[in-house]
């Protein structure tokens, strides 16, 4: 127990610091771009919501709920959070968290974000649909005094904080990895997520500089997005294996893309022609990893990371801040973990989701 109260102590200085140095510098890229410990920065949002009507309670005493509204509650990412976020909170009797399922509909969750407004719970994390879709129920519900936690997938409006993998950063490791592996003559693939949305975004964005500013000899010779669904990135694959006689490297946005472009590769008799990644650290990319049908990924702990987001919930629950003092959203940044073969066997079957 004491070791929850240190955490969530850490959590509170590195928010509250965001919060009174609006004027802090950002991290330079340099340091972003070396793997460390969960930092913080900071990333320009919209305007601040006006000033709330915030009720304040001690999280430990009183009755509080929390609602989790999940981008979809069937994939291992948001099972995973849920139960970092049950995790932090199962010490305490008085807290309830419900989980609300948003069936990969940003109108979905917009009809959710309404009625948990209504019922006033005492804060929100979510993974955003859609960053602009939800943008007006997240101020909406900041306005109402009920601070919003998002979760990798952010809202586009200041808020009261964004817990988030490194994105960016893994889309740079990436894109070495496929370079070492290829020595630096490759042809690559890119299967991607929803377009629009930061994480997808971000992950190619990082991969792309790379190739682009280190490896002039790599060429990327066609991307396609294929929404993070394993079915749709083997209909994908299947396509880019049709079109290409030469692959060397396949970049998944998602570890579930990874797999299903592993598959097809496989059934192509093909697989050991080219290395494929993908990013988010699930048990089954890791176990595949291990048995050499998948080359590796960035490993996020996604239970830490939901329990995080609960920490800074029920902090900002308990205190009299508001997201209204802030221009910018404060970010949690946590630690990317590059897993292939060699390194996979580090990460404890306890901490595999």
């Amino acid at each position: 127990m004491k070791k929850k109260f240190l955490a969530l102590g850490l959590t509170l200085v590195m928010t509250f610091s965001l919060a009174a140095c609006n004027s802090a510098q950002e991290v330079s890229r340099e340091a972003e771009e070396a793997p460390a410990s969960t930092n913080v920065e900071s990333e320009t949002e919209s305007e601040a919501p006006a000033e709330s009507n915030k009720t304040v309670k001690n999280p430990y005493v009183d009755e509080v709920k929390i609602a989790y509204v999940a981008h979809d509650i069937s994939t291992p990412n948001n099972q995973a959070w849920l139960e970092g976020i049950e995790r932090e909170c199962e010490y305490y009797d008085n807290i309830t968290v419900q989980s609300f399922n948003g069936d990969s509909s940003a109108e979905e969750q917009v009809k959710i974000m309404s009625e948990v407004i209504n019922q006033e719970y005492d804060a929100i994390i979510i993974q955003c649909s859609d960053g602009a879709a939800l943008a007006d129920s997240v101020t909406q519900a900041e306005e109402a005094g009920i601070p919003v936690v998002t979760l990798n997938l952010d809202a586009d409006c200041t808020h009261t904080a964004l817990v988030q993998a490194l994105d960016y950063d893994a889309g740079r490791l990436i894109a070495d990895e496929i370079a070492a592996a290829t020595n630096e003559q490759g042809k690559v693939v890119i299967i991607q997520g929803i377009a629009g949305v930061s994480r997808t975004d971000n992950l190619e964005k990082g991969f792309r500089d790379t190739l682009s500013e280190k490896y002039p000899n790599m060429e990327i010779i066609a991307s396609q997005a294929a929404d993070f669904e394993k079915e749709k990135a083997t209909t994908v694959m299947n396509s880019f294996l049709s079109q290409f006689e030469q692959i060397d490297g396949v970049f998944a946005i998602n570890d579930a893309m990874a797999e299903g472009a592993s598959l097809a590769a496989q059934n192509a008799g093909r697989l050991e022609e080219m290395v494929i990644w993908g990013a988010d650290g699930e048990k089954d990319a890791l176990a595949m990893i291990e048995e050499g049908t998948l080359t590796g990924t960035i490993y996020t702990n996604s239970w830490d990371q939901g329990s995080t987001a609960a920490k800074v919930a029920l902090l900002m629950i308990g205190s009299e801040y508001s997201s209204h003092v802030l221009t910018k959203t404060p970010q949690v940044m946590m630690e990317p973990v590059v897993a292939t073969k060699d390194t996979v066997g580090t990460i404890a079957e306890e901490d595999r989701w």
